[in-house]
């Protein structure tokens, strides 16, 4: 039997539903992975859901875990008080409105928490990452969508309707590109997956993954399409700085994965672009938590509450 407390950790994304056990210190100790049925909507998505948590609550009950919780972080805006979206994009069809505690409280027998999938990354790097030191930061998810969590001295941020931090849908371009959320010039249709590959449609590649690969590998159309990528992000990022004065932007999220290019164009977009930057010395970082990020913030968030 295992000693010291572990959580069951759950990152629901529009592509991949990450989950994993966690211990009390952010060492992630099993994970898995299983394509998320987002086309197929709300009911799809919980049968996933369901059965990623059975197959962690196996693997605990195996190597003699006890699990003190079970934390989800979860596209759309969550109210952590009852577990439900209140609302999301239509990435997933139908998920504004999900019991999402409610119905994996029933699966896994377990308290569970809920929370927005970049504020859990938030609380992750607060506890066990690149913000430890920080009160004031802002953490940046780039992937199927654009998500945001904020600390705003010391606490983490979620706003009076729980309703804040939602950098992905700041518009950037007045009657921009159509986005999932109804509006448009949204940064997330700007700086997503989709647009990275968007602005690499001359190499014909078919991910942002293969992008990155070939930006790496000095193709210059993919080098190309990371510096217009970058400075789109960077208009969105500069915005919040200009409105928040955080310590630190901290980038996570499948974009991030191998993509040093990337860091290095966004701190020259944003330098640019600044007020007084050298007065602020802000750090933009990736996080170091790797691919199951995630998993360890929505583990953090049941953490955090239970304790």
């Amino acid at each position: 039997m295992r000693s010291g407390r572990y959580y069951l950790g759950i990152d629901l994304g529009g592509t991949n539903i990450k989950s994993g056990i966690v211990s009390q210190s952010g060492e992630l100790v099993f994970s898995t992975v299983v394509p998320t049925p987002a086309q197929a909507g709300r009911a799809a998505v919980l049968r996933q859901l369901k059965t990623a948590a059975h197959r962690c609550l196996e693997q605990a009950q195996q190597a003699g875990i006890i699990l003190s919780g079970l934390g989800v972080a979860t596209i759309g805006w969550v109210n952590p008080a009852t577990g439900d979206v209140i609302h999301a994009s239509e990435n997933i069809p139908g998920w504004s409105g999900t019991p999402l505690g409610q119905e994996l409280q029933a699966a896994a027998s377990l308290p569970v928490v809920v929370e927005n999938d970049a504020n859990a990354l938030a609380i992750a790097e607060k506890h066990f990452g690149a913000a430890r030191d920080a009160e004031d930061f802002i953490c940046i998810t780039l992937g199927t969508g654009i998500g945001s969590g904020c600390y705003i001295g010391g606490r983490l941020h979620r706003g009076a309707h729980y309703l804040a931090n939602e950098l992905g849908h700041m518009q950037i371009k007045e009657d921009g590109l159509p986005c999932t959320c109804g509006n448009r010039g949204c940064l997330e249709v700007y700086a997503n997956a989709a647009a990275l590959v968007r602005y690499a449609a001359a190499g014909g590649f078919a991910s942002a993954k293969e992008v990155i690969a070939a930006a790496n590998a000095a193709n210059p159309v993919a080098r190309s399409a990371i510096q217009t990528y970058a400075r789109h992000l960077a208009a969105g990022c500069v915005s919040a700085v200009n409105l928040l004065d955080p310590q630190a932007l901290i980038f996570a999220g499948g974009i991030t994965q191998n993509n040093p290019i990337l860091l290095s164009d966004l701190k020259e977009e944003v330098a640019r672009r600044l007020l007084v930057p050298e007065r602020r010395q802000l750090q933009l970082r990736f996080s170091e938590l790797g691919y199951f990020g995630g998993v360890i913030g929505a583990a953090a968030a049941a953490l955090t509450r239970t304790l």
